[in-house]
């Protein structure tokens, strides 16, 4: 996040009530239904705090706060609407992403592969305050990159970038999660909790997210056309899933370069926002999004980064060779298999089935787009391009399955 990402508030907040209730927080009133980070709020000044909006944060309308008599900053981050309103509260819960917060910074203490993470100070569950749960979390000033091609930076610089981004992809993937379930509470995180994981799953991350996406698609389909090939693909990709790693891994769930916040002066990665779809899983889901752009379509990584001239993309010479050495590099920073029993379950023998499933994953979601078109419901001035994305990515997913098995066949 940089000053450059900051404007006027869009979506108002009683920013009165705010200023009165942080001001007894500080004096330590007991308030109802109030929680404390693992950090003490840093003292400030409420009746002189300023109030702008981030330009990101259309899920979780997220806000800047700045202290004028000390300059002390710091982020709200809050709900859309009370929870009464929400269409899915799964989808905005942010008291789950700050006991993520806590809990990961908690675990940082024991270990010196640490994940990088704002302090959390506050959570308010209390909707009379400002009408809606809402969180305070510090304010981290760096630099944030849209476009994981690192348009802009010298190339003998790359490297140094990527060193950052992979250290900080494997310290996720390698924290420890026992300390992590200990500090979350069973009321947000029943499915974390210790009776559930020691109950052996049927099925792996991969195939129950399979199922998930087949049950939307399926609701999507009575109103647009279906996924092209969605039942071939569905199928490989249960049939392809790999076991889920030895030991409980946390996975970020929405990991890509714009959710990662870097230092002004130098390659190294600052923090990590963006934890509301966090969960146990198979890393490879990690891997898969942040690295698929190496593998789409140049035409379709000009069309997402638009305006950026992005040189990469399957038809682009070595851009396939840069993303198995990004590979390589993630497994010699994780000094760890996923599966102790199976090392073929590893990131470059794994790829295609993590960046089928994205494609997969693109389809649902631009079918999705597709339905909120013809209702007349959809938001972004981009919508109809977006919409008709789907078709052509299912084509993608099954050419890249014909390509997989080719291959394999010519090693047997």
């Amino acid at each position: 996040m940089s000053q450059l990402g900051i404007g006027k508030v869009r979506s108002p907040i009683n920013e009165e009530n705010l200023k009165k209730f942080l001001e007894k927080f500080q004096e330590n009133v007991e308030l109802n239904q109030t929680t404390k980070g693992h950090n003490p709020l840093p003292k400030i000044n409420p009746s002189t705090l300023e109030v702008q909006q981030f330009k990101f944060g259309q899920s979780n309308p997220t806000y800047f706060i700045r202290d004028t008599s000390s300059d002390t900053k710091f982020v709200l981050r809050r709900k859309p609407s009370p929870n009464n309103k929400l269409v899915s509260k799964s989808a905005h819960a942010i008291e789950r992403e700050f006991f993520i917060l806590n809990g990961i910074s908690i675990c940082n203490e024991t270990t010196d592969k640490k994940v990088p993470v704002p302090k959390v100070y506050l959570l308010c569950e209390d909707e009379g305050v400002i009408d809606y749960v809402f969180y305070l979390m510090e304010y981290i000033d760096g630099r944030q990159i849209v476009n994981p091609g690192l348009p802009g930076i010298p190339s003998e610089e790359k490297s140094k970038y990527w060193d950052s981004i992979m250290e900080t992809i494997t310290a996720i993937h390698s924290l420890n999660t026992k300390i992590l379930i200990e500090n979350l509470p069973a009321s947000h995180f029943p499915q974390f909790q210790p009776e559930k994981l020691s109950k052996p799953s049927k099925s792996t991350y991969f195939q129950r997210q399979v199922r998930t996406l087949t049950s939307v698609a399926s609701l999507q389909s009575k109103v647009v056309k279906p996924i092209p090939h969605f039942a071939q693909i569905c199928e490989w990709l249960l049939k392809n899933s790999p076991e889920d790693p030895t030991k409980p891994t946390l996975i970020h769930g929405d990991c890509k370069i714009d959710n990662v916040i870097f230092d002004h002066n130098s390659p190294k990665i600052i923090s990590v926002l963006d934890w509301e779809l966090c969960t146990f899983g198979h890393p490879l889901f990690d891997l898969a999004n942040f690295l698929q752009p190496y593998q789409l379509p140049n035409k379709l990584n000009l069309l997402l980064y638009k305006p950026d001239k992005t040189n990469l993309g399957r038809e682009i010479p070595d851009s396939i060779n840069q993303l198995y050495e990004k590979l390589d590099l993630y497994q010699q920073k994780l000094q760890h298999n996923w599966q102790e029993l199976n090392p073929k379950n590893n990131p470059q023998d794994t790829w295609n089935v993590g960046f089928v499933f994205g494609l997969l994953r693109l389809c649902v979601i631009s079918q999705g787009i597709a339905m909120r078109v013809s209702k007349g419901n959809a938001s972004s001035d981009n919508a109809s391009g977006y919409a008709s994305l789907y078709p052509y990515l299912a084509s993608l997913a099954i050419e890249t399955i014909e390509e997989d098995s080719k291959t394999k066949s010519s090693h047997l």
